[in-house]
């Protein structure tokens, strides 16, 4: 038997999935992206395509991550509660 607090955490499981599939490709793309354009960046300033590999784009990631995910939450939290007050 489920009870009220598990019943009100299952509301949250496809938000939580898609989390799971969409977090590792927001972080992935955002430090990609960054990479990139530091790295094209370098290489026009110093007019040569060897240069160093930029640094700080993982950090980048990480924000973005945590940014994506708190916006996750919060549109998650929206999104149940509205759907039950709908339901009610």
């Amino acid at each position: 038997m489920k009870t009220s607090s598990s019943a009100s955490w299952s509301a949250y499981e496809p938000w939580f999935r898609a989390w799971l599939i969409l977090v590792p490709i927001i972080t992935w793309g955002s430090h990609f992206i960054v990479r990139n354009a530091r790295l094209r960046l370098a290489q026009l300033r110093a007019d040569s395509l060897d240069v160093p590999e930029p640094e700080g784009t993982w950090g980048y990631a990480a924000v973005c991550a945590l940014a994506f995910t708190v916006l996750m939450a919060v549109i998650a939290r929206v999104w149940v509660q509205s759907s039950r007050n709908r339901a009610s």
